[in-house]
C-alpha cells in the first residue's frame, strides 16, 4: 500500500507587535521557517488506528490530534509512523507544524483536498493569536502576520490572521539555537492566563516595535545587511522581553536562556532572541562563523544543553507518495 510522506521544519517566533489594540487589531508578529530541527511523519489508509513513534509524549499527542481528523471526516482508520519529531513546547512551533503534517497526510492518502486553513481550524491551533506557523508550513521563508481583530479576539472567533509580508531569507545566513534546560514550559491553558492578565501594552512601545519591524528589520533583510536586520532584533527583543519580564520573570525565561544571550552578543552574534515562550534562544550569524560560534556555545554552556546551527527554510513542507 502507498504512504504519503510530509517532512517540515520548526519556526522561531520573533515577537508579537501590538498588545495595545487602540489600532483596532492585536497581536500581530514575525516569524522565521528553518530547517532544523524538523518533522517527517508518513500516512497510510488503514481500517484501523495505529501510531508509531519512540517518542512516547509525541504519540500521545499524535493520537489525539488524529483522532480529531478521522472524526472530522468521517474516516475508517489510519497507520501514521512517526519517523522524526519536533521538541514539544519549546517555541519551535511544534504543536503547529505536528497538527497541519497529520491533517495533510490523512487528508490525502483519502483523496481529499483539504485547504490548510480548514486543516488548522479543526484542531484549532491558530485561532488564538499567530498565522506565523499556517504560513510557515505552506511557503517558509521570513513572515509577518497582522495579527486579528479586536472584534474577532472578544469573540473567541477562528480565523487565521492575515500574512502581510513573506520574504526569503538570505542563504548566507545562519541560526545558532539553543535548548536551555530546565525551564518550566508555558503552553495551552497557563498561556491563555498569562496573556490575559498582562496589562495592555502601552501605545508607545507598540508603535515602536512596529516602526522597527517595517523600517529596520524588512529593509535589512532585503538589502542582506546582517547588521542593521541584528540591531532590529535586540531592538525589538529589548521591547518585549520588558514587557513580559512580569510573567516570566526577566527578558528571558530562564537564566541560562539571559546568560547565553549576553555572551553571544560578546561573541559579535548579530541579533539575539528568544522565541515565543522559550526555551528555544536564537542569535543570527554569516555562514563562515557556523563552526567557530558553535563550538564556543557549547564551551560556554558545558556540553550539556543542545545547541546547532539551522538555516533559513525558503520553502514549505516537502511530501510525497513512496
Amino acid at each position: 500500500m502507498e504512504r504519503f510522506w510530509v517532512r517540515t521544519g520548526a519556526r522561531l517566533h520573533l515577537g508579537q507587535f501590538d498588545l495595545n489594540g487602540s489600532a483596532g487589531r492585536l497581536y500581530g508578529g514575525a516569524g522565521l521557517a528553518i530547517d532544523q530541527p524538523y518533522l517527517e511523519l508518513a500516512a497510510e489508509k488503514s481500517d484501523e488506528f495505529l501510531i508509531i513513534s519512540t517518542d512516547k509524549e509525541e504519540k500521545a499527542r499524535a493520537e489525539k490530534i488524529a483522532r480529531e481528523y478521522l472524526r472530522h471526516y468521517h474516516l475508517p482508520g489510519i497507520k501514521i509512523n512517526l519517523a522524526q519529531t519536533l521538541p514539544s513546547h519549546s517555541g519551535l512551533g511544534s504543536g503547529t507544524q505536528l497538527c497541519l503534517a497529520l491533517g495533510f497526510a490523512i487528508s490525502r492518502v483519502y483523496g481529499l483536498a483539504c485547504p490548510l486553513h480548514e486543516l488548522a481550524e479543526i484542531t484549532d491551533r491558530e485561532s488564538s493569536r499567530s498565522g506565523i506557523g499556517v504560513a510557515a508550513f505552506k511557503q517558509g521563508g521570513l513572515l509577518v502576520d497582522g495579527g486579528k481583530s479586536v472584534q474577532a479576539v472578544a469573540e473567541n472567533s477562528f480565523k487565521i490572521p492575515p500574512l502581510v509580508a513573506r520574504l526569503a531569507f538570505p542563504p548566507e545566513w545562519s541560526i545558532l539555537v539553543a535548548l536551555p534546560r530546565g525551564q518550566e514550559k508555558l503552553f495551552g491553558s497557563a498561556e491563555k492566563k498569562v496573556f490575559q492578565a498582562l496589562e495592555p501594552m502601552t501605545e508607545q512601545m507598540s508603535g515602536a516595535i512596529c516602526r522597527l519591524v517595517l523600517m529596520k528589520l524588512l529593509p535589512a533583510l532585503c538589502e542582506e545587511d546582517l547588521a542593521t536586520f541584528g540591531e532590529g532584533i535586540n531592538e525589538i527583543q529589548s521591547y518585549l522581553g520588558d514587557y513580559f519580564t512580569p510573567v516570566q520573570g526577566g527578558r528571558y525565561a530562564s537564566p541560562t536562556g539571559a546568560d547565553l544571550a549576553d555572551f553571544w552578543l560578546r561573541l559579535g552574534v548579530a541579533g539575539v532572541g528568544q522565541s515565543s515562550w522559550g526555551p528555544a534562544v536564537y542569535g543570527f550569524i554569516t555562514k563562515k562563523n557556523e563552526e567557530s560560534f558553535l563550538q564556543q556555545t557549547r564551551e560556554f554552556l558545558g556540553g550539556g544543553e543542545p545547541v546547532f546551527v539551522a538555516k533559513g527554510r525558503n520553502r514549505g513542507a516537502s511530501w510525497g507518495w513512496s
